[in-house]
């Protein structure tokens, strides 16, 4: 063989190593990563502190239920805030002793918040029984009340 055809050879040779190099240690990676088995140790650690978990935690979305009701805030009692969702997805809310002074349509989004139109104000609910909710950009947290 002349030269010119030994050194693309050698070329190809060399690439070829290297690709199943490279292939032999992301294989060799992911492996290492995939999670080990739980010990007895692990899975007692865990059954502690999922006890800690309140019972809302445990599902995975709010549903409509959740959210209808009449919702007061016990935090800041000096705005006098109390809001009122209904099953139709409306909403209306008194503040400053004000009737009504907000008011439009409620849906569910994402795992446990709500949006209200018109305002595109977004609420996280929480809590034993998703029953606190806090509207995300004044941090008013309001408590459900009980019936």
């Amino acid at each position: 063989m002349n030269k010119k055809v030994m050194g693309r050879v050698i070329g190809i040779a060399v690439i070829l190593i290297g690709v199943v190099g490279l292939v032999f240690s992301f294989s060799h990676q992911s492996t290492s990563r995939r999670a080990k088995s739980a010990t007895n140790t692990t899975v007692v650690k865990k059954r502690a502190s999922s006890s800690k978990v309140s019972q809302s935690d445990h599902h995975a979305t709010i549903n409509d239920a959740d959210v209808v009701g009449v919702w007061i805030n016990h935090r800041n009692k000096e705005i006098h805030q109390k809001i009122t969702f209904t099953a139709d997805h409306k909403w209306k809310e008194n503040q400053h002793h004000v009737t009504n002074i907000y008011s439009g349509t409620w849906k569910r989004i994402g795992h446990n918040q709500i949006l209200l139109a018109p305002y595109n104000e977004k609420i996280h609910l929480y809590g034993t029984n998703f029953r606190t909710m806090n509207v995300l950009s004044y941090d008013h947290i309001l408590n459900k009340k009980s019936n």
